[in-house]
């Protein structure tokens, strides 16, 4: 091994590992809900363990190993490797923007897939002998380099991609370029990894491989794939500014929220100091009228309580004019419907439970009637179920998902279907069609086995 193909697997292997810390030690927050903070531990699990395998591969082709760990050094490099794309496949899988309940049933291919892996590697040596991988290259190449490496890479791309045209949508063009730009760079480390391989009789080895370009090619290729791993660090530090944007973003929220409040607060002050002192006056005037007092002025007080019941009145329209009592935020929502679960579960026999997986970059797409249009949607579900299923467990769902909100409400009570209701009666079943029309959404009831599950499906 020359000095700089040493120096090229030391650098990359450092690079990878770095890159795989820095993402390993980014934590969730109640701050944060952006798709990739959540699925990027899964690829500092790649990057960690892609770079020891590079080392690995120093250290052999420095014949560093005692002779009687060749073998075992060997074969745990390449577990190591294809676990390391594994967790790629992962992360791609787990960024893509999809609903929760499809993306639980993505995220065991990978599993699947090296349990696969595990199961042929093995079997491959009880049936050809131990040292079978050591001079036959072939299932290695086919299975770790093709059928992971390079759809991992692609899937992570693709992942990555469409999460830029949702943040481009929605938000920020910076933050949007530079997903692009990582997807561009896992594309080419893909097609690095994937491809380049040593040359077989077998397709596409045969077309594709580290041959077709002159003899140093494996070193270029080492070259490009340090490259690659740099440039992968150094805009995923880019990326990682998104954190810093929605903590922005979500004290902005939080310092409106407070705004508001206050707001209310001092509302309900004039409320208190004005409109109710005035009420109570009135209150005592008639009173006075009751015990037939001073009835040679009653004309004049009754009329003077008119006058300060039309001036209440009016004070009381201008506020609810002025505070527009009928629209909700879509930044004040979770709130609101976390008062609403925290009432029914402290006076009903049932628990309910609700979970909030809206991005930030969702806000200012939806209006404020759509937000007030969910909120009545789910009090309506959850009176519904707490009146009429029998159960004891419910759950409240809100996604949002590339360009739609996601409502799901599920219990397991006794269960009814859409086709189960009559024509006549269930207003509150009525209402819920009537808002999910106003908002151009759909809405879906269906009878489980043990309970029932209500998806509302809302165009941001």
């Amino acid at each position: 091994m020359s000095i700089l193909e040493f120096l090229l697997y030391l650098i990359y292997g450092f690079s990878m590992i770095t890159m795989g810390i820095f993402a390993v030690m980014q934590k969730d927050s109640r701050l944060m809900n952006i798709n990739l903070i959540k699925s990027l531990k899964y690829l500092g699990f790649f990057a960690i363990i892609h770079g020891m395998t590079e080392w690995i591969t120093m250290i052999q082709k420095l014949e560093l190993c005692h002779p009687y760990l060749v073998i075992e050094v060997h074969y745990t490099n390449m577990i190591l490797k294809a676990l390391s794309f594994v967790f790629l496949l992962h992360f791609g899988l787990d960024l893509l923007p999809v609903r929760d309940k499809y993306k639980s049933v993505l995220t065991w291919i990978p599993m699947a897939a090296f349990l696969a892996y595990l199961s042929g590697f093995f079997l491959l040596i009880w049936s050809q002998g131990v040292e079978y991988h050591l001079t036959n290259k072939m299932f290695n190449t086919i299975v770790i380099r093709y059928l992971l490496a390079l759809p991992s890479c692609m899937t992570a791309a693709a992942a990555l991609y469409f999460n830029a045209r949702l943040i481009k949508i929605t938000k920020s063009v910076e933050i949007s370029h530079r997903y692009r730009n990582l997807a561009l760079i896992l594309i080419v480390y893909g097609l690095i990894e994937g491809l380049l391989v040593a040359k077989a009789a077998y397709f596409p080895a045969n077309i594709i491989h580290n041959e077709i370009f002159p003899a140093y090619f494996s070193l270029m290729t080492l070259s490009f794939k340090a490259v690659a791993g740099f440039a992968i660090n150094y805009l995923l530090i880019k990326v990682m500014d998104t954190f810093s944007w929605e903590q922005e973003a979500r004290m902005q929220q939080l310092e409106q929220s407070r705004i508001a409040a206050e707001e209310r607060r001092k509302m309900g002050l004039e409320i208190h100091d004005g409109i109710i002192q005035d009420l109570y006056a009135m209150g005592l005037k008639l009173e006075y009228l009751s015990t037939g007092q001073g009835s040679a002025a009653g004309r004049d007080i009754l009329d003077e309580v008119k006058g300060n019941l039309s001036a209440s009145i009016d004070k009381i329209r201008d506020c609810i004019t002025s505070n527009a009592w009928d629209e909700i935020q879509l930044d004040s929502l979770k709130d609101k419907l976390e008062r609403l679960v925290q009432k029914y579960n402290g006076s009903q026999g049932i628990k309910i439970k609700l979970e909030y997986r809206i991005s930030p970059y969702l806000v200012d797409n939806i209006s404020p009637e759509k937000a007030a249009q969910i909120y009545y949607i789910v009090q309506e579900a959850v009176t519904n179920v707490t009146k009429h299923s029998q159960a004891d467990h419910a759950e409240i769902l809100l996604e949002g998902r590339h360009d739609n909100i996601y409502v799901t409400i599920r219990d397991n009570g006794r269960g009814f279907s859409q086709h189960d209701i009559p024509l006549e009666g269930h207003f509150g079943i009525r209402s819920m069609q009537e808002r999910t029309r106003r908002v151009n959404g759909l809405l879906h009831i269906e009878k489980l086995i043990k309970g029932t599950r209500v998806e509302v499906k809302i165009p941001c």
